[in-house]
C-alpha cells in the first residue's frame, strides 16, 4: 500500500498561518452564510483531504515532492481559494492520482461543511452527513444548491445570485409595508438604526422601591466617532438615563454600571440608596416576576452615515406600544404553527442556556414584543416570497433553494436582534447573540431595525449570504455533493464504500450543538419549515441520536453522560471503519485537553479495527478568543491518519519506550517551527504516540502483564517531558536533575504562571512519577485554588523545607531568598552542602528558568541576581564542607 502525502509531509507553516489568519476574515467565507460552531478553517481542510488522497512522491522524488508541497502552501490562503492558477495545480495532482474515477469522500460529522466543502473543490465525489436540521439546511446551501443553481450564465454574472437580491428586495418591501406602525420614520424620512434597551426592577430596598435599569456600564460610545456617556436621573419611583457627551466630569468609573459580576456572580446596586440585590436574590426575583424593559436610547444614521444618538422620542414609545398589539395580532400558519416561537426551551440545558436561570423558558421570551414582531413578519414575509416564485412559473427546486437562503438572511438578523444582543462601545456596533458558545445573559441590549441603514439589518444579511454563495458556486461549479441527514452511529452506505473518510467528531460537551441551534430552529420552522417537513417535525432539533456528551442537568431525561457518549462516539467509529475502503484512509481532526478523552480515542479507534500511521498538529482556533482558562485552551488541533489494521505484533514495554522517545523526538522537532506550547505540546505528542502504539497489538512487560492504555499515555508524557527539558538544558545536565526539579522546568515552559485543571497538573506529576498531594502540602510548590493548581515561585511559597537529599528547585528557591536576603553566610552554607554551587545541572536550571519567566516577574529578578553571580557563588560553596544533616536546618520564610 503506498502511502499518502500527508503519512510523510506537511507544509505545516503556511497552512498553519493562513488557518490563523482566515479565523478573522469574513467577506465571502462559509463562516458568513450561517453560524455554526467550531467550524475548522478551510486552508486547514483543503490540504487535510488533498494530502489524503495523493500519493507521496517518495524520496525518490524530492523535487516532486517538494513541488506539491509548494503547491498547497500557495493555494492555503483563503484568496487563492477562489484563483484557478492556484487551484488548478491540485486538481490536477488530484486527477493525475485517480485517472479512473473520482475518490469518494465521506464527512459523517459535517456540520458546517468545511471539510466536504474543500473536497468538492479538489473535485472528489464528496458526501456530507449531519443529525442536526440546521446543520444540514446549512450544508444544502454550501454544497448542493450552489453547485445546482449558482451556475454562470451567458452574460458571465450568475443568474441565481441576481434573483436572490430581487426576491430579497420582495421581502424586505412586503415586510416593510406591514411594519411602518411599529418601525415608523423620522421627519427628515429617515429610519432609527438601533434601540437601546435595559432590563429593569425594583430596587430591593422597599423604602426606596425606585425601578432600577440594569446596565453594565454607562459607556455607551467610545470610538473615534463619539464619545457618550450615560448619567442617572432620579425621579420619585424610577431612575432614568440620560445621554451626556464624554467621561463623567466627576471622575467616576464610566465603565460601571448598577450591575457589577464576579465570576457568574452578579449584583444589582440601587445608584440612590446603594441597596444592593446579590445574584441568588436577582434570580429569584427574575423567576418570580420578571424583568421589565427600558427604552433608554436611540441610534440615528443619516444617508451620509453622519451618526446621533439621541433619547427616546413620545413617537418612539407609542411605536413600541403598538408593535405589542401587532405582535399578538399575527395569525397561525396553515398546519397550526404559531407565528411567534411559544416553543420551551430545554430546561435541563441552563449551564448553556443561561436565561433559563432568569426565568426566561420560552424561545419567545428571548426577544422583545417589537423583535416578536418584527421577525414573526419577516418569516412570513419568505413563506409568501416563495408562494410568489412558484406562481410566478419558477421551477419548484430553484423556487426552494432561493427561500432557504431567504430563511437564512432570517437567521443572521435574528442572531444580531435579540434581547441578548449586547453593544460594543468601542466599534459602535452590536454583539452578536452568540459571542462565545453559549447564550450568555445580557443585561443591556440593543435592538435594529433591519430596514433601516444601521448595522446587522436585512440588507446585510443578504450581502454576507451573497458574498458566501458567490464563493460556494465557484468552488462547486458543476460537482454538487450528496448531502444527507442521517445518524453517525448508523451509516447508510455500503462496506467499503469510500476511498477516504475525513471528520472533526464531536469532543465530549465541548458544545452543545443541538440545544444551540435550537435558536435558529424554530424561526428556521416558521420561515422555510413547510418546505422541508421531514426536518421540522420535531418542537426542537432531535437529539436522542446526537454524539455529545450533554451538560444538561444529570437528572433529567435529556442528559448523556461521559460514558454514553463514548458508546456512541465508539459506534460511530466502528461505521467509519466499516464504510472505507481497505487500502482507504481515514483523518480524523481531533482536540481536546483532557487526557482521559485521548486515551478513550485509542482505545476506540483500536477497538475499530485503525491504526495511526502519523499526525500532525494544525491552527485550528482563533487566536484572542475567550476562554475560561487560557493555559489548558488548544490553540491547534491534531489530524491523526489512520488505515485499517493489517497484522500486528505484540511489544515489549522497554522496545516501546526506546520507539516512543525516538519517534516523538523526531515528530517535535518537525513541530517546532510552529512554536507549540502549554497543552498544545503535549497533546501533538499524542499523535506520534499512537503512532508508536499502533504498531503492536499488545504492550507487555517482561512479566507477561499487558500495559494499559492510560499507562501508555503517561509514556508518552513523560518522552515529551524529556524532549522539552533536554532542549532547555542540556543532555547532561538533565541527568542530573532530579524529578522534582524537571517537573518544575516543565510546568514553568509549558504554563509559565497560569493555573491549570486538575487533570493536566495529575498528568504532569505522572510524567515524572510524582504525586500531586505531595506537591501541594505546606510549602509546596503548587497550591490549589478551586479546582485549579498554580505553580509557586520562591517568593510565593510559605516555607521551603530541606530534607537531607532536597531538590534543585528547592535549592534553588531558598538560594534566591537568601541572596535578595543578603544572608551570606547562610547561601555559601546552602550552596556548599547541597553541592549545588558546583554542580552544572544547577546552574543549567537556573538559567532554564531565568529564559522562560517573562520580563519583571518577580521570580525572574530573584534569579538574575544569583545567576548573575555564579562564579563568586560557586567559588565560596566550594571552600564550604559542613556535614550533611546541617541542610535539615535550612528553611525559609518569605
Amino acid at each position: 500500500m503506498r502511502r499518502a502525502l500527508i503519512e510523510e509531509k506537511l507544509p505545516l507553516a503556511p497552512v498553519n498561518a493562513a488557518s490563523a489568519r482566515e479565523k478573522h476574515l469574513r467577506h465571502g467565507h462559509i463562516s458568513t452564510m450561517h453560524l455554526w460552531w467550531a467550524r475548522r478553517p478551510l486552508a486547514m481542510a483543503r490540504s487535510v483531504v488533498l494530502a489524503s488522497l495523493v500519493p507521496d512522491p517518495g524520496t525518490n522524488s524530492p523535487h516532486a515532492r517538494e513541488r506539491l508541497l509548494t503547491d498547497i502552501s500557495q493555494a492555503a490562503p483563503f484568496e487563492a481559494s477562489s484563483r484557478p492558477a492556484y487551484l488548478a495545480p491540485l486538481r490536477t495532482a488530484l486527477a493525475a492520482a485517480w485517472p479512473e474515477r473520482r475518490p469518494k469522500v465521506l464527512d459523517c460529522f459535517a456540520g458546517g461543511g468545511a471539510i466536504p466543502l474543500e473536497a468538492a473543490r479538489l473535485g472528489c465525489d464528496t458526501t456530507a452527513v449531519d443529525i442536526n436540521p440546521v446543520a444540514h439546511l446549512i450544508q444544502r446551501c454550501v454544497l448542493e444548491y450552489p453547485a445546482r443553481f449558482g451556475g454562470v450564465g451567458e452574460d458571465g454574472g450568475r443568474p441565481f445570485i441576481d434573483e436572490l437580491a430581487q426576491w430579497g428586495q420582495w421581502v424586505r418591501e412586503t415586510a416593510d409595508a406591514r411594519l411602518a406602525e411599529a418601525l415608523p420614520r423620522g421627519e427628515n424620512g429617515t429610519r432609527a438604526a438601533v434601540y437601546f434597551w435595559a432590563r429593569t426592577l425594583p430596587c430591593a430596598d422597599p423604602h426606596c422601591g425606585r425601578t432600577i435599569p440594569l446596565i453594565s456600564s454607562r459607556k455607551l460610545a467610545d470610538s473615534t466617532r463619539h464619545r457618550i456617556r450615560l448619567d442617572y436621573d432620579i425621579r420619585r419611583d424610577r431612575i432614568e438615563l440620560r445621554l451626556a457627551e464624554g467621561p463623567p466630569a466627576d471622575g467616576s468609573d464610566w465603565k460601571l454600571g448598577t450591575k457589577t459580576s464576579r465570576g457568574s456572580q452578579v449584583t444589582v446596586t440601587c445608584p440612590v440608596c446603594g441597596t444592593a440585590r446579590p445574584d441568588r436574590e436577582l434570580r429569584s426575583y427574575a423567576r418570580e416576576h420578571g424583568f421589565g424593559h427600558y427604552l433608554y436610547a436611540v441610534l440615528d444614521i443619516d444617508p451620509d452615515g453622519i451618526r446621533t444618538y439621541r433619547e427616546p422620542t413620545a413617537a418612539d414609545h407609542a411605536a413600541v406600544e403598538q408593535a405589542e398589539i401587532l405582535a399578538e395580532s399575527l395569525d397561525d400558519y396553515p398546519d397550526g404553527t404559531s407565528p411567534i416561537p411559544d416553543e420551551l426551551v430545554t430546561r435541563s440545558q441552563f449551564r448553556t442556556l443561561r436565561s433559563l436561570t432568569y426565568g426566561i423558558d420560552t424561545w419567545a421570551g428571548m426577544f422583545t414584543p417589537r423583535q416578536r414582531l418584527v421577525l414573526g413578519v419577516l418569516t412570513q414575509a419568505v413563506r409568501s416570497a416563495h408562494a410568489a416564485m412558484l406562481e410566478s412559473g419558477m421551477e419548484p427546486e430553484r423556487a426552494q433553494a432561493l427561500a432557504t437562503y431567504l430563511g437564512l438572511a432570517v437567521d443572521r438578523v435574528v442572531d444580531y436582534n435579540s434581547s441578548f444582543v449586547t453593544w460594543r462601545p468601542t466599534v459602535e456596533a452590536p454583539r452578536s447573540t452568540f459571542p462565545q458558545q453559549s447564550i450568555r445573559m445580557a443585561w443591556d441590549f440593543t435592538e435594529v431595525d433591519p430596514f433601516s441603514d444601521g448595522p446587522s439589518g436585512w440588507s446585510s444579511a443578504l450581502n454576507w449570504i451573497t458574498q458566501s454563495l458567490r464563493h460556494c458556486a465557484a468552488a462547486t461549479e458543476g460537482n454538487p455533493s450528496q448531502v444527507q441527514r442521517a445518524n453517525a452511529q448508523h451509516l447508510p452506505f455500503a462496506d467499503g464504500e469510500f476511498d477516504a473518510v475525513i471528520i472533526d467528531p464531536p469532543y465530549y460537551d465541548a458544545f452543545q450543538y443541538g440545544d444551540l441551534s435550537d435558536f435558529f430552529y424554530v424561526w428556521l420552522k416558521r420561515s422555510i419549515g413547510h418546505l422541508y417537513p421531514e426536518l421540522f417535525a420535531t418542537a426542537l432539533t432531535p437529539k436522542r441520536a446526537e454524539v455529545i456528551q450533554n451538560r444538561a442537568q444529570r437528572n433529567s431525561a435529556e442528559y448523556i453522560s461521559r460514558d454514553e457518549f463514548e458508546a456512541r462516539l465508539q459506534r460511530a467509529l466502528d461505521e467509519v471503519a466499516r464504510v472505507v475502503a481497505d487500502d482507504g484512509i481515514v483523518s480524523l481532526v481531533f482536540a481536546h485537553t483532557d487526557n482521559a478523552a485521548w486515551e478513550h480515542l485509542l482505545r476506540a479507534l483500536r477497538r475499530a479495527g485503525l491504526k495511526v500511521t502519523t499526525s500532525w498538529p494544525m491552527q485550528s482556533e482563533r487566536t484572542g478568543r475567550t476562554t475560561d482558562n487560557v493555559g489548558s485552551v488548544l490553540a491547534s488541533s491534531v489530524v491523526l491518519v489512520c488505515r485499517k489494521v493489517g497484522n500486528s505484533i505484540d511489544g515489549f514495554y522497554d522496545d516501546v519506550v526506546r520507539d516512543l522517545d525516538a519517534r516523538i523526538a523526531e515528530r517535535l522537532a518537525v513541530f517546532d517551527d510552529m512554536k507549540l506550547s502549554g497543552a498544545d505540546y503535549f497533546v501533538s505528542a499524542i499523535g506520534p504516540a499512537f503512532e508508536v502504539f499502533a504498531r503492536y497489538s499488545r504492550v507487555l512487560r517482561l512479566s507477561g502483564d499487558e500495559v494499559g492504555v492510560d499507562e501508555l499515555m503517561v509514556l508518552a508524557r513523560q518522552a515529551v517531558a524529556r524532549h522539552a527539558t533536554r532542549s532547555l538544558t542540556g543532555g547532561e545536565s538533565l541527568e542530573r536533575l532530579d524529578s522534582r526539579a524537571l517537573f518544575y522546568l516543565t510546568w514553568r515552559w509549558a504554563y509559565d504562571g497560569l493555573a491549570i485543571p486538575a487533570d493536566e497538573a495529575y498528568m504532569l506529576c505522572r510524567a515524572f512519577d510524582l504525586h500531586l498531594d505531595s506537591l501541594t502540602v505546606r510549602g509546596g510548590l503548587i497550591r490549589k485554588s478551586g479546582s485549579d493548581y498554580k505553580l509557586l515561585g520562591p517568593h510565593e511559597r510559605r516555607t521551603i523545607t530541606l530534607g537531607q537529599r532536597p531538590s534543585w528547585v528547592d535549592v534553588m528557591h531558598s538560594a534566591c531568598l537568601l541572596y535578595d536576603e543578603g544572608r551570606r553566610q547562610e547561601l555559601d552554607a546552602l550552596l556548599g552542602a547541597s553541592g549545588a554551587g558546583t554542580e552544572p545541572a544547577f546552574w543549567a536550571l537556573v538559567t532554564a528558568v531565568t529564559q522562560l519567566l517573562p520580563e519583571g516577574s518577580r521570580e525572574r529578578t530573584l534569579l538574575l541576581g544569583l545567576g548573575g553571580n555564579r562564579d563568586d557563588l560557586a567559588e565560596r560553596a566550594a571552600k564550604y564542607s559542613p556535614d550533611f544533616e546541617e541542610l535539615t536546618l535550612f528553611g525559609t520564610q518569605p
